[in-house]
């Protein structure tokens, strides 16, 4: 799968409540070695799609999709 059709899985998997990494994976059935999901997701925040917000309820980092 090309780094290209894995940002488009995961901005679609992604809402704006926001899931964890391991919730995100578990949506897309990710199996295997996570570090590509993980450089994916980190572009993606860093290019200002995806956001890194923390959820103090659930105690983790979240990631959601960026308000338009």
């Amino acid at each position: 799968m090309s780094e290209e059709d894995l940002k488009a899985r995961v901005l679609s998997a992604l809402d704006t409540r926001g899931l964890t990494f391991e919730e995100l994976a578990l949506k897309l059935s990710w199996t295997g070695d996570r570090r590509p999901l993980r450089r994916a997701l980190a572009e993606l925040v860093r290019d200002g799609r995806v956001l890194r917000v923390p959820d103090y309820e659930r105690r983790r980092m979240v990631f959601a999709l960026r308000s338009q």
